[in-house]
């Protein structure tokens, strides 16, 4: 069976699959994981070996532009290189809604099994992660753009959304200083790291300072505190090596796309800041799109080890529940229930380290 889902007729999602051996083809659930900035699908192969373990089937997404998913067409590249709010809300409506249509064309033509809210088996959980986890938060505040029968069908299936390690919407800028560049830090939810990188440097240089402040570990002097000088944004931890430091160049090169880094991946330094502020009051803080698959869960994550921005996000986060509109503005009110969560250890790359770990993780944050 080809690893292709069409949606919309010229558009082909590209996915990994562990498939369904060793399940229980009656109950498994279903992980669909989405990758971060310049990281494509491959990223989550470790966590493929370990889902009979948990029942998952586990199954990861190749984002628009990520080979050999379809490229985005020029009229789509217009909407995300452009700071006209119009065009971004249009890009992330259109982001959105995609997600959604993946879903359900996966769980029609693979006949997974439905979600039981009884037993709570079966179903989909929907992880984005860094850069990834826009797509889900985008397809909840475009729900109102899916037909009834597609609604229905995408409530049988999905039950639950985690965000693991994003970036969070703020009016203000930060600026930090790290131990290799200085960098300006524009905290918009669901931006991925959101980091404006030195344009002194190449692409390669940019993505190796990247790589490095992702790939880390850190030691916060308090990493529940939501205060900035509490967390650390500039010392990794160097007494433990850092993710993904035993590939090979090669290796690491075929879970990887520089191109999709510099171009479309910076697409949240273009998009009108409200554009995302809007998507996020309509995700989470806002009533009327709250009606719509109601008894999704949301969980939001990140581990304890993982770079300062990852946990400040986190922090606003819980903020933003106690009040939403000190963090997304003034039309932001408690809507959909969400849950933020730390993990007790683990950095942005926790699936790739101790993934075993990570699948109970994910599946102990549904919890109530």
């Amino acid at each position: 069976m080809s690893n292709f889902i069409n949606i919309d007729g010229d558009v082909n999602f590209f996915y990994e699959d562990s498939g369904a051996d060793g399940l229980d083809p009656s109950e498994y659930t279903t992980i669909v994981l989405i990758h971060g900035l310049g990281f494509n699908g491959a990223v989550f192969r470790k966590l493929f070996p370990f889902g009979p373990e948990h029942n998952y089937r586990i199954v990861s997404l190749y984002r628009r532009g990520y080979a050999p998913t379809s490229p985005w067409t020029k009229e789509e590249e217009a909407l995300f290189t452009s700071s006209d709010l119009k065009a971004g809300k249009e890009f992330l409506r259109l982001a959105g809604l995609q997600t959604a249509k993946f879903l359900l064309g996966f769980a029609v033509s693979r006949e997974i099994p439905k979600y039981d809210k009884e037993r709570k088996t079966g179903g989909i959980l929907l992880i984005g992660w860094s850069l990834g986890a826009l797509y889900p938060h985008a397809m909840l505040a475009a729900l109102d753009g899916l037909t009834t029968e597609e609604l229905g069908q995408l409530e049988s299936y999905l039950h639950a959304v985690v965000y693991y390690g994003m970036s969070v919407s703020f009016a203000s800028s930060v600026t930090l200083n790290t131990n290799d560049f200085q960098s300006q830090i524009h905290l918009q939810f669901l931006s991925g790291s959101r980091v404006q990188l030195s344009q002194s440097g190449t692409v390669s240089e940019q993505w190796a300072s990247f790589k490095k402040l992702c790939t880390n570990y850190y030691v916060h002097p308090n990493p529940y505190s939501h205060d900035l000088a509490d967390l650390n944004f500039k010392e990794p931890d160097e007494g433990r090596p850092a993710s993904l430091s035993d590939l090979s160049e090669d290796e690491l090169e075929q879970m990887t796309s520089l191109e999709m880094f510099a171009t479309h991946d910076q697409s949240p330094h273009i998009i009108s800041p409200e554009a995302f502020r809007i998507t996020s009051r309509r995700a989470l803080f806002n009533v009327e799109m709250a009606r719509y698959l109601p008894n999704v869960k949301v969980r939001i994550l990140c581990g304890t080890e993982g770079w300062g921005l990852f946990m400040f996000s986190v922090n606003e986060m819980e903020r933003a529940l106690k009040d939403p509109s000190s963090v997304f503005g003034k039309d932001a009110e408690r809507a959909r229930e969400f849950k933020v969560l730390r993990l007790e250890r683990g950095n942005h790359f926790v699936f790739w380290d101790e993934p075993n770990w990570a699948l109970t993780q994910f599946g102990a944050s549904l919890d109530d």
